[in-house]
């Protein structure tokens, strides 16, 4: 049965590095859209007041959490969001970045996917805003090796492989990443293609569909470091 306010049992996990000029809409639009919702900002050591501005909000609300990672030794995207799992509470939880390319009004959307026993959700991209050439070519490469290694492994091979937009029944897969320490790097950058390596075959995966928006403001983090990684973790 459908929880009368479906953010009630979920978790949005926000991934910041600098992003002052986002998080402050992201996280009041999230609260608009669903009333009683927990929100952790996993933050890799911001040197802006991206902190400030999710402890103003704490202040007023304890499920907000500002997660400060300023003095972990391993830093990057991956290790971020495994420690804000670690710490998750709720039955479900959903990774958004605080840019505005995923849309915060989709969640609701995966959301609903639970109700139907999906233990893994996906935000599928259908198209993508803002990107040259160049951009295109390296996230089809990325997305086609990436399926082979999948193929390879036996392993599910949803739509969008590579979607940083994504979700989850939060003990299945904290699980998950607990049971497979070497596969999972935490020096990576698209966990869900680290979980995908190992995901049961069974597993019950649910997709909802959204345009992939232009940042709205700050910078992008990848670089070709972040490329390199993937790379490496394919095969």
């Amino acid at each position: 049965m459908s929880s009368p306010n479906p953010g009630s049992e979920t978790t949005v996990i926000i991934p910041t590095l600098n992003e002052e000029k986002n998080i402050e809409n992201m996280i009041t639009q999230l609260l608009s859209y669903y009333p009683g919702i927990s929100i952790i900002v996993a933050d890799d050591g911001s040197k802006d007041k991206t902190g400030t501005i999710v402890s103003d909000f704490h202040a007023k609300n304890e499920l907000i959490r500002f997660l400060d990672r300023k003095d972990e030794e391993i830093k990057g995207l991956t290790i971020s969001l495994i420690d804000a799992l670690e710490i998750t509470q709720t039955r479900y939880f959903v990774v958004i970045d605080s840019d505005f390319q995923h849309p915060p009004e989709k969640i609701g959307e995966g959301i609903k996917l639970f109700d139907t026993g999906s233990q893994l959700i996906i935000g599928t991209r259908t198209s993508v805003e803002g990107w040259g050439l160049k951009r295109k070519i390296i996230s089809w490469g990325a997305t086609t090796l990436g399926k082979i290694s999948l193929f390879l492994r036996r392993r599910p091979r949803p739509k969008d492989i590579m979607s940083g937009f994504f979700g989850g029944q939060t003990e299945y897969v904290n699980t998950i990443i607990r049971n497979h320490p070497k596969t999972i790097s935490p020096r990576g950058y698209k966990l869900l293609f680290d979980i995908l390596k190992v995901l049961p075959r069974d597993t019950q995966i649910g997709e909802y569909y959204y345009e992939f928006q232009t940042r709205q403001a700050g910078e992008s983090k990848i670089g070709l470091k972040h490329i390199l990684v993937y790379f490496r973790s394919l095969f």
